[in-house]
């Protein structure tokens, strides 16, 4: 005999058990789909950041090559020492790239066969003269006094030393360097 009030149970879980498989292949696709998209992002950024650095690379490169700094837009044009700023996508390096004057003292006019001094008698008065009037001492006839130093007069600035008798290289050194390095990302 045959009983005509059986319920369909069967359906209904079938179809919860499809539901909740969807479900779940949903999600398990979504997290696929955003870790490549990260990985995109990732290999983008570092792209970009190689870029950048090899800009900056071959700006630096250009710096320590010269011999003459007239018309280079310099922070400290005393010492050599640029501002440099390589970009690529959403990265910026910036650096600080010391080139060290060819006299030992200071690029003075620019072409570094001249020194520029800070003549102190009455009144402050900056000097260019020959790199062979200098020879760095305090007895020197051009750096007669005791306030007098090679650079610049004005005081407060990046271009005076905090010992006035410390040279470009005494504080840098003698070889063209990087002094410091910033990256900025575009978010």
């Amino acid at each position: 005999m045959v009983n005509n009030q059986q319920r369909g149970f069967v359906i209904p879980l079938g179809l919860f058990l499809l539901l909740g498989l969807s479900i779940t292949a949903f999600a398990v696709a979504n997290t696929g789909f955003f870790q490549e998209k990260m990985a995109g992002i990732s290999v983008a950024m570092q792209r970009d950041f190689m870029a950048a650095e090899t800009s900056v690379a071959q700006q630096e490169e250009a710096m320590a090559a010269l011999t003459d700094l007239t018309g280079e837009n310099l922070i400290d044009d005393m010492c050599g020492i640029k501002e440099i700023v390589g970009q690529a996508g959403g990265v910026t390096i910036q650096t600080t790239y010391y080139s060290p004057p060819p006299n030992g003292y200071n690029w003075g006019d620019g072409d570094g066969k001249k020194v520029r001094i800070c003549h102190n008698n009455n009144n402050e008065l900056d000097l260019v003269i020959s790199i062979n009037g200098v020879d760095g001492h305090q007895n020197n006839s051009d750096v007669q006094h005791d306030s007098d130093y090679l650079g610049w007069c004005n005081v407060g600035s990046l271009v005076v030393p905090d010992d006035p008798w410390k040279t470009c290289v005494e504080k840098y050194g003698d070889t063209a360097k990087r002094l410091s390095w910033q990256q900025l990302w575009d978010t």
